[in-house]
């Protein structure tokens, strides 16, 4: 949004509207029309913290099309783990190991699909994704997106690229084996949740011969209440730091 009047939908649509009208082709339009553009936008565009409160209250959706390429400990990434022989082992026990960043990571990644989701315009179509492996910032973050959000407001879609050319083989999202492991793992009451996540798929390395990622495609089909910050959280933290 412009940085005068960002919290204004119509002063967005206002600047949307100069910026992209129609004018002729002429040198000193062309000219005309390039200095408008830099009066309306002045710096460069940002979207703040606020952006999305703001527009979820005002009704105003923009975007047909979200990608929440969240940040993660980057453990799927082979690119990422061999910079750690440069960087030194240590930095991979603090950027990926450590306790605190095992629970923080996960609700920054909630925080962050939430607040796309409320930029997205219904209809419209939001893609998660990270380059972990860890089930906490995957199938936990997605799950309780989908513990927020109901069936007749969000609901998955497959991953045509991926599903429909078969050039790469995909792995089935991480879930419970058995009813002891449902119940081992407190998600006895949540199965229905990963029933949703059928269609979210994982990229195993070993078995697709990428890095590792998760991605999921969610489809919004309507705007849902304003959440509190309080209740935007993952449908599970790591055993070790719910104990602490």
């Amino acid at each position: 949004a412009p940085q005068h009047g960002w919290h204004d939908p119509q002063v967005v649509k206002a600047a949307s509207t100069s910026i992209n009208s129609p004018s002729s082709s002429s040198d000193s339009s062309v000219a005309q029309s390039k200095r408008q553009k830099r009066a309306v936008l002045g710096h460069p565009w940002f979207a703040p913290k606020l952006l999305s409160t703001v527009y979820a209250c005002s009704g105003t959706q923009l975007y047909d099309r979200v990608l929440v390429d969240a940040e993660c400990t980057h453990d799927g990434s082979l690119v990422h783990v061999q910079k750690y022989a440069q960087w030194g082992w240590e930095q991979l026990d603090a950027r990926v190991v450590d306790g605190n960043r095992s629970v923080t990571v996960p609700i920054l990644q909630s925080k962050l699909l939430e607040n796309g989701w409320q930029l997205l315009k219904p209809g419209g179509v939001l893609v998660y994704s990270t380059c972990s492996l860890s089930r906490y910032q995957n199938e936990f973050v997605l799950g309780g997106f989908l513990a927020r959000h109901a069936e007749d407001e969000a609901v998955l879609e497959s991953v045509p690229l991926l599903t429909d050319s078969g050039a790469i083989v995909t792995s089935s999202i991480w879930a419970p084996v058995d009813d002891d492991e449902w119940d081992r793992s407190g998600l006895s009451q949540r199965r229905s949740v990963f029933s949703r996540m059928c269609h979210a798929v994982r990229l195993d390395p070993l078995v697709s011969n990428t890095s590792g990622m998760f991605i999921a495609r969610i489809k919004k089909l309507k705007h849902g209440v304003q959440l509190e910050e309080s209740e935007i959280i993952p449908l599970a933290l790591p055993p070790s730091i719910q104990q602490i």
